[in-house]
């Protein structure tokens, strides 16, 4: 039986990020602002368009604000492996065994990230936390797997942490 990894919780940079998203949605409430305020003139293409921008924005701003806050206000441990399973805290409050985990590490176009699956029943006893599920949404757009082992806050990179789970549990082809 392998020994437990245990991933600490380094909240410097998850917390000056969290000031950039928080920026981003209070841009976004002005953009959002700004084309209610051109309504009615003439030309509402621009004003419609602004509009959506700043929802835009300040819908993603708010998902990674979201994420950024988990790991900014985490004391403690970021990431927890042992034989019984995974315990990643921004993720889930909850251990998820490893047989219901598939993951691999995936370049996404600017970086690598570890991605994972979580089978059922295990993905609904884990209560994955809001931030998370919203980024899975877009993964699966993205035909990914749907959770992200964030590096953020670790002081590693996917590779390293997928270095570690692979000690665990292989990853998937």
């Amino acid at each position: 039986m392998r020994a437990p990894v245990i991933i600490p919780n380094r909240p410097l940079l998850p917390r000056l990020l969290l000031l950039f998203w928080v920026a981003e949605i209070a841009v976004g409430l002005l953009f959002a602002a700004a084309g209610y305020e051109l309504l009615g003139q003439a030309g509402n293409g621009g004003a419609a368009v602004l509009m959506l921008m700043g929802v835009v924005l300040a819908v993603v701003g708010a998902v990674m604000a979201g994420h950024c806050w988990r790991s900014a206000r985490l004391a403690g441990n970021a990431i927890e492996m042992t034989g019984a399973g995974l315990m990643d805290r921004r993720l889930s409050a909850h251990p998820i065994p490893w047989e219901a985990v598939s993951w691999k590490v995936i370049f996404n176009g600017r970086s690598y990230a570890l991605q994972m699956d979580i089978a059922e029943p295990a993905r609904s006893a884990a209560a994955i936390a809001w931030p998370a599920r919203a980024l899975g949404v877009f993964s699966r757009m993205l035909r990914q797997p749907e959770f992200n082992v964030a590096a953020l806050g670790t002081a590693m990179t996917a590779e390293e942490i997928g270095k570690r789970m692979a000690g665990f549990k292989p990853p998937t082809a």
